[in-house]
């Protein structure tokens, strides 16, 4: 009588661990999958580029607490956009800095960013070709920059504190000169507010990588501490289910002998 008794606890113990380990493996089955999947993506960052996508979701930068540049601005018909010293050639970053960026324009091939002490040139591929610092005799106080192009004389006219500056023809030598009329100086492009949106998300897209996100949600950290210790349980809950299994697994081959 006992002995049919410890039989009939059993049938009831495995028949209802066969429910929950079924209903328990549809979940886990589809975390184990998601967990699989990214942590294959990890061991593969460069080969799918994740470090070098930038995640432009307004909800994930916010919730990574990324916030608006203080300021934004547009330069040579809104080709280059300068936020908080960031410059990007339409989507591609060419130079970070903390750094006031005075003027942006075109000179022969190369395009010119100018700052309070440096002038660098970049080629049409984004590509950081030359410098030019106070070193190399850039004249200081600058406060404005007009290019003058044409057939015979291509040069950079500078406005300092000290006075007019005019290029010669390798930017390493630097005039100091008078203009009867006034040079046109390069300002920055009047914008709407849509293109502000567009300047502020193109930089605050430079701080989150899909690298970061993935990592993140496949150890659980996207969401917080809690979500860690949800991660957590559920790896118990994961190993407790796979040690169920076993145990029903032997219980059934023993059934069979």
């Amino acid at each position: 009588m006992v002995k049919a008794s410890k039989k009939s606890l059993h049938t009831k113990i495995i028949r209802h661990l066969r429910e929950w380990h079924r209903k328990s493996g549809i979940f886990a089955a589809f975390l184990l999958i998601f967990l699989s999947i990214s942590g294959i993506a990890l061991n593969h960052t460069e080969a799918f580029k994740l470090g070098h996508t930038a995640i432009t979701n307004q909800w994930l930068l916010q919730h990574y607490g990324i916030k608006d540049p203080s300021n934004s601005k547009y330069f040579f018909n809104k080709q280059f956009s300068v936020s908080d010293g960031y410059i990007f050639k339409n989507d591609i970053l060419l130079q970070e800095g903390s750094e006031n960026v005075i003027a942006i324009g075109q000179y022969l091939e190369f395009d010119l960013v100018l700052t309070q002490s440096k002038l660098s040139l970049f080629d049409d591929s984004g590509e950081l070709v030359d410098q030019i610092t106070h070193s190399d005799g850039l004249p200081s106080g600058i406060k404005a920059m007009a290019i003058n192009t044409n057939a015979n004389n291509n040069t950079i006219i500078l406005n300092t504190l000290n006075g007019y500056y005019q290029s010669g023809q390798h930017l390493l030598e630097w005039q100091k000169v008078d203009f009867i009329v006034e040079p046109s100086w390069i300002k920055a492009d009047q914008v709407t507010s849509d293109n502000i949106n567009d300047a502020k998300l193109r930089y605050k897209s430079q701080f989150l990588t899909l690298e970061r996100v993935v990592l993140d949600a496949h150890s659980g950290r996207i969401f917080g501490d809690y979500m860690v210790l949800f991660m957590d349980i559920i790896a118990l809950a994961i190993i407790i289910l796979s040690l169920s299994g076993l145990y029903i697994w032997i219980r059934y081959a023993r059934s069979k002998r």
